[in-house]
């Protein structure tokens, strides 16, 4: 499936309801309600089995807002396989695309994050190899789209 970057996840556009992923993906595995650091809302419905979990601001009617994807789910990004890719490839057809690293970090537990921010991203690396994304709706559309929707 391929990451539809600042749009969405496969068939389910970012804005989305939450009762859209059941449409597309079946039932989740597990759904978690979390707290924000802004005190917001959050449904995570996890599909641990396919690898990935997806994210709705409740305080907006449950609209899909963002994606977490671990390396068991065939990711693809421009059209290629990036899991298991080294950093400096992954950064590479990024930034031919004309996306900019804006943050790194390096963890604790042994991750290190690489941050696009204009395309609301981070990408995470152990050992120099991707083995999870985590994209998201823009700053700022989460109203338009979920009016819209």
């Amino acid at each position: 499936m391929e990451a539809r970057l600042c749009e969405g996840f496969g068939p389910l556009a970012f804005g989305s309801g939450s009762t859209e992923c059941v449409r597309h993906f079946g039932e989740p595995d597990e759904r978690e309600e979390l707290e924000g650091m802004d005190d917001s809302m959050v449904l995570v419905c996890h599909y641990w089995d396919k690898g990935f979990s997806l994210f709705f601001d409740k305080d907006a009617g449950e609209k899909f807002t963002s994606v977490e994807i671990d390396s068991s789910f065939p990711l693809l990004l421009f059209g290629q396989s990036i899991f298991g890719k080294h950093e400096n490839v992954v950064t590479k057809l990024l930034e031919d695309k004309g996306y900019k690293v804006s943050d790194t970090e390096q963890h604790e537990w042994g991750e290190r994050r690489v941050t696009f921010d204009d395309i609301f991203a981070d990408f995470y690396f152990e050992k120099g190899v991707l083995v999870s994304v985590n994209y998201s709706l823009p700053i700022g559309e989460i109203e338009e789209r979920t009016t819209i929707n």
